[in-house]
């Protein structure tokens, strides 16, 4: 009789240590999937503003200065890193308010230089992101 209660507390004990052994193996995976798709929404987004600035080329057309900064913006903007950080992905809402309000202004007035201006800005906010990156 006390082999056998011996047996089933040993048995209880391995027991509970491989359903928490199992769960924390677990874990991991769980947090790599919800990384992974915080950064794959970043990625989106960053491939969204690129658009975005690809259809303020096309409204830019005629305006070779514009056109010029806005293509080396794109380019900037397309080599970003996706990154999962909040602080990351607050700095890409701000660019794409920007962006959004950059192409208000070209289909107003191709020709104004607050433009130019506002795409000071996203370079600023991109300087920001890349050195958030950093830390």
């Amino acid at each position: 009789m006390e082999v056998a209660l011996y047996i089933i507390i040993i048995v209880a004990v391995v027991a509970v240590s491989i359903y928490f052994l199992v769960k924390e193996l677990r874990k991991p995976k769980e947090e790599a999937k919800n990384e992974s798709a915080g950064v794959l929404v970043n990625k989106r987004q960053i491939e969204k503003s690129v658009q975005n600035i690809e259809s303020m080329i096309v409204l830019a057309d005629g305006n070779d200065r514009l056109c010029n900064k806005l293509v080396e913006l794109k380019d900037e903007i397309r080599f970003l890193n996706p990154s999962k950080n909040p602080k990351v992905k607050q700095i890409d809402e701000k660019i794409a308010n920007k962006l959004d309000d950059i192409k208000i202004e070209i289909s107003k007035d191709k020709e104004a230089e607050t433009i130019f201006r506002m795409i000071e800005e996203v370079e600023g906010f991109i300087a920001q992101r890349i050195k958030e990156l950093d830390e």
